[in-house]
Protein backbone atom coordinates (compact mmCIF):
# COMPACT_ATOMS: atom_id res chain seq x y z
CA UNK A 1 0.00 0.00 0.00
CA UNK A 2 1.60 3.24 -1.15
CA UNK A 3 1.23 6.61 0.55
CA UNK A 4 -1.08 9.29 -0.83
CA UNK A 5 -0.26 12.99 -1.19
CA UNK A 6 -3.33 15.18 -1.75
CA UNK A 7 -2.74 18.59 -3.32
CA UNK A 8 -5.52 21.17 -3.24
CA UNK A 9 -5.13 23.63 -6.09
CA UNK A 10 -8.07 25.85 -5.18
CA UNK A 11 -7.31 29.50 -4.35
CA UNK A 12 -9.93 29.15 -1.58
CA UNK A 13 -7.64 26.76 0.26
CA UNK A 14 -9.15 24.68 3.06
CA UNK A 15 -12.59 26.31 2.61
CA UNK A 16 -12.96 25.10 -0.97
CA UNK A 17 -15.28 22.62 -2.66
CA UNK A 18 -12.15 20.84 -3.86
CA UNK A 19 -11.11 20.19 -0.25
CA UNK A 20 -14.48 18.65 0.60
CA UNK A 21 -14.21 16.29 -2.36
CA UNK A 22 -10.59 15.34 -1.70
CA UNK A 23 -11.52 14.53 1.91
CA UNK A 24 -14.05 11.93 0.74
CA UNK A 25 -11.46 10.32 -1.54
CA UNK A 26 -9.07 10.21 1.42
CA UNK A 27 -11.73 8.38 3.46
CA UNK A 28 -12.05 5.70 0.78
CA UNK A 29 -8.27 5.37 0.62
CA UNK A 30 -8.09 4.78 4.37
CA UNK A 31 -11.06 2.39 4.33
CA UNK A 32 -9.03 0.27 1.92
CA UNK A 33 -6.17 0.13 4.44
CA UNK A 34 -4.06 3.07 3.35
CA UNK A 35 -2.34 5.42 5.74
CA UNK A 36 -3.91 8.80 6.44
CA UNK A 37 -3.05 10.96 3.41
CA UNK A 38 -1.16 14.23 3.67
CA UNK A 39 -3.12 17.18 2.25
CA UNK A 40 -1.39 20.41 1.23
CA UNK A 41 -3.03 23.61 0.02
CA UNK A 42 -1.13 25.22 -2.85
CA UNK A 43 -2.67 28.59 -1.97
CA UNK A 44 -0.43 28.71 1.12
CA UNK A 45 3.17 29.60 0.12
CA UNK A 46 4.77 27.36 2.74
CA UNK A 47 2.61 24.40 1.72
CA UNK A 48 3.27 25.13 -1.97
CA UNK A 49 6.99 24.75 -1.34
CA UNK A 50 6.43 21.63 0.73
CA UNK A 51 4.29 20.15 -2.08
CA UNK A 52 7.21 20.51 -4.46
CA UNK A 53 9.59 18.81 -2.04
CA UNK A 54 7.21 15.96 -1.20
CA UNK A 55 6.36 15.24 -4.84
CA UNK A 56 9.79 13.71 -5.35
CA UNK A 57 9.34 11.14 -2.59
CA UNK A 58 5.58 10.51 -2.93
CA UNK A 59 4.18 7.20 -4.16
CA UNK A 60 0.82 8.53 -5.34
CA UNK A 61 -0.21 12.15 -5.88
CA UNK A 62 -3.78 13.34 -6.36
CA UNK A 63 -3.99 16.95 -7.56
CA UNK A 64 -7.42 18.57 -7.24
CA UNK A 65 -8.53 21.91 -8.66
CA UNK A 66 -11.53 23.97 -9.77
CA UNK A 67 -11.95 24.69 -13.46
CA UNK A 68 -11.15 28.34 -14.25
CA UNK A 69 -12.39 29.43 -17.71
CA UNK A 70 -11.93 25.92 -19.11
CA UNK A 71 -8.42 25.72 -17.67
CA UNK A 72 -6.57 25.49 -14.36
CA UNK A 73 -6.02 28.15 -11.68
CA UNK A 74 -2.78 30.10 -12.05
CA UNK A 75 -1.31 28.60 -8.88
CA UNK A 76 -1.76 25.08 -10.30
CA UNK A 77 -0.04 26.15 -13.52
CA UNK A 78 2.80 27.58 -11.45
CA UNK A 79 3.10 24.32 -9.52
CA UNK A 80 3.17 22.22 -12.71
CA UNK A 81 5.79 24.49 -14.27
CA UNK A 82 7.93 24.07 -11.15
CA UNK A 83 7.93 20.30 -11.75
CA UNK A 84 9.74 20.75 -15.08
CA UNK A 85 13.16 19.63 -13.69
CA UNK A 86 11.56 16.27 -12.84
CA UNK A 87 10.48 15.58 -16.43
CA UNK A 88 11.02 11.89 -17.28
CA UNK A 89 12.75 11.29 -13.93
CA UNK A 90 12.77 7.62 -12.99
CA UNK A 91 10.56 6.97 -9.98
CA UNK A 92 8.12 9.84 -10.37
CA UNK A 93 4.87 9.14 -8.48
CA UNK A 94 1.64 7.82 -9.86
CA UNK A 95 -0.68 10.78 -10.53
CA UNK A 96 -4.43 11.25 -10.50
CA UNK A 97 -6.51 14.41 -10.77
CA UNK A 98 -9.79 15.95 -9.67
CA UNK A 99 -11.35 18.73 -11.76
CA UNK A 100 -14.58 20.24 -10.45
CA UNK A 101 -16.45 23.21 -11.82
CA UNK A 102 -19.59 25.29 -11.56
CA UNK A 103 -20.59 24.27 -15.08
CA UNK A 104 -23.15 21.44 -14.98
CA UNK A 105 -21.72 19.74 -18.07
CA UNK A 106 -18.63 17.55 -17.89
CA UNK A 107 -17.58 18.52 -21.42
CA UNK A 108 -16.13 21.82 -20.14
CA UNK A 109 -13.44 19.91 -18.24
CA UNK A 110 -12.40 17.46 -20.95
CA UNK A 111 -9.77 19.71 -22.55
CA UNK A 112 -8.02 20.10 -19.21
CA UNK A 113 -8.37 16.37 -18.59
CA UNK A 114 -6.48 15.64 -21.82
CA UNK A 115 -3.75 18.08 -20.83
CA UNK A 116 -3.34 16.45 -17.41
CA UNK A 117 -3.03 12.99 -18.94
CA UNK A 118 -0.38 14.34 -21.30
CA UNK A 119 1.40 15.88 -18.32
CA UNK A 120 1.82 12.46 -16.71
CA UNK A 121 3.41 11.13 -19.90
CA UNK A 122 5.88 14.01 -19.94
CA UNK A 123 6.78 13.44 -16.31
CA UNK A 124 6.96 9.69 -16.77
CA UNK A 125 4.32 9.20 -14.05
CA UNK A 126 1.77 6.37 -14.20
CA UNK A 127 -1.68 7.86 -14.87
CA UNK A 128 -4.44 6.98 -12.40
CA UNK A 129 -7.20 8.92 -14.16
CA UNK A 130 -9.07 12.20 -13.79
CA UNK A 131 -12.25 12.71 -11.78
CA UNK A 132 -14.52 15.26 -13.46
CA UNK A 133 -17.52 16.75 -11.68
CA UNK A 134 -19.73 19.60 -12.81
CA UNK A 135 -22.07 21.70 -10.68
CA UNK A 136 -19.41 21.93 -7.99
CA UNK A 137 -20.25 25.45 -6.84
CA UNK A 138 -23.54 24.17 -5.42
CA UNK A 139 -21.53 22.25 -2.81
CA UNK A 140 -20.90 25.56 -1.03
CA UNK A 141 -24.57 25.73 -0.08
CA UNK A 142 -25.24 22.05 0.70
CA UNK A 143 -24.63 20.13 3.95
CA UNK A 144 -22.78 16.82 3.90
CA UNK A 145 -25.94 14.78 4.50
CA UNK A 146 -27.41 16.12 1.25
CA UNK A 147 -24.40 14.90 -0.74
CA UNK A 148 -24.38 11.26 0.32
CA UNK A 149 -24.52 9.86 -3.22
CA UNK A 150 -21.62 11.97 -4.52
CA UNK A 151 -19.52 11.47 -1.41
CA UNK A 152 -20.13 7.72 -1.57
CA UNK A 153 -18.84 7.58 -5.13
CA UNK A 154 -15.79 9.65 -4.19
CA UNK A 155 -15.01 7.25 -1.34
CA UNK A 156 -15.34 4.40 -3.82
CA UNK A 157 -12.80 6.10 -6.09
CA UNK A 158 -10.43 6.46 -3.14
CA UNK A 159 -10.74 2.73 -2.47
CA UNK A 160 -10.06 1.95 -6.13
CA UNK A 161 -6.98 4.15 -6.11
CA UNK A 162 -5.64 2.31 -3.07
CA UNK A 163 -6.42 -1.19 -4.32
CA UNK A 164 -5.92 -0.90 -8.07
CA UNK A 165 -3.73 2.17 -8.50
CA UNK A 166 -6.32 3.81 -10.77
CA UNK A 167 -9.95 4.88 -10.99
CA UNK A 168 -12.58 2.64 -12.58
CA UNK A 169 -14.07 4.27 -15.69
CA UNK A 170 -17.61 3.25 -14.74
CA UNK A 171 -17.34 5.14 -11.44
CA UNK A 172 -15.79 8.16 -13.16
CA UNK A 173 -18.74 8.23 -15.56
CA UNK A 174 -21.25 8.18 -12.69
CA UNK A 175 -19.46 11.03 -10.90
CA UNK A 176 -19.39 13.12 -14.11
CA UNK A 177 -23.14 12.52 -14.61
CA UNK A 178 -23.55 13.85 -18.16
CA UNK A 179 -21.39 15.36 -20.87
CA UNK A 180 -23.89 17.88 -22.21
CA UNK A 181 -27.35 19.09 -21.27
CA UNK A 182 -30.09 17.91 -23.60
CA UNK A 183 -31.52 20.60 -25.92
CA UNK A 184 -34.71 20.69 -23.84
CA UNK A 185 -32.77 21.02 -20.57
CA UNK A 186 -30.52 23.72 -22.03
CA UNK A 187 -33.53 25.72 -23.19
CA UNK A 188 -35.18 25.40 -19.76
CA UNK A 189 -32.00 26.53 -17.98
CA UNK A 190 -31.69 29.51 -20.33
CA UNK A 191 -35.13 30.70 -19.25
CA UNK A 192 -34.65 29.82 -15.58
CA UNK A 193 -31.36 31.71 -15.23
CA UNK A 194 -33.03 34.91 -16.36
CA UNK A 195 -35.24 34.87 -13.27
CA UNK A 196 -33.71 37.25 -10.68
CA UNK A 197 -33.95 34.80 -7.78
CA UNK A 198 -31.64 32.34 -9.57
CA UNK A 199 -28.92 35.03 -9.66
CA UNK A 200 -29.05 35.64 -5.90
CA UNK A 201 -25.90 33.63 -5.10
CA UNK A 202 -23.78 35.03 -7.93
CA UNK A 203 -24.92 38.59 -7.27
CA UNK A 204 -23.89 38.09 -3.67
CA UNK A 205 -20.44 36.91 -4.78
CA UNK A 206 -20.00 40.00 -6.96
CA UNK A 207 -20.90 42.29 -4.08
CA UNK A 208 -18.77 40.35 -1.59
CA UNK A 209 -15.72 40.75 -3.81
CA UNK A 210 -16.32 44.43 -4.57
CA UNK A 211 -16.97 44.08 -8.30
CA UNK A 212 -20.73 44.62 -8.48
CA UNK A 213 -20.31 47.93 -10.30
CA UNK A 214 -18.07 46.26 -12.89
CA UNK A 215 -20.32 43.31 -13.67
CA UNK A 216 -20.95 44.44 -17.25
CA UNK A 217 -17.30 45.14 -18.07
CA UNK A 218 -16.06 43.61 -21.32
CA UNK A 219 -12.25 43.72 -21.12
CA UNK A 220 -11.88 41.66 -24.31
CA UNK A 221 -14.56 43.50 -26.24
CA UNK A 222 -13.88 45.87 -29.15
CA UNK A 223 -12.21 49.16 -28.28
CA UNK A 224 -14.58 52.08 -27.77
Amino acid sequence: MSSLLLLNGSPRGARSNTTRMLARIAEGWQEAGGDEPVILHLAKPDEFRRALAEFESASTVLLGMPLYVDSMPALVAEYIEALEPLTAREGNPRMGFLVQSGFPEAVHSRGLERYLEKLTRRLGSPYAGTIVRGGGEALQMMPDDALGNLFGMLRQLGTQLAQQGSFAQATLDRVARFERCSPLSAAAKSVLFKVPVTQFYWNGQLKKNGVWDRRFDAPYGPAA
